[in-house]
């Protein structure tokens, strides 16, 4: 893997945290996805 497609990778991962699984204190400890749906 070079290090752009392992640069991609990394960057699609955090996303996937940083949106669907950590807590956001500006929407009341729920992560973006959870506060989507509200």
């Amino acid at each position: 893997m070079d290090s752009r497609a392992s640069a991609r990778e990394w960057v699609e991962q955090f996303m996937h945290y940083y949106n669907r699984q950590r807590p956001h204190q500006s929407l009341d400890g729920k992560t973006p996805a959870e506060g989507m749906l509200n």
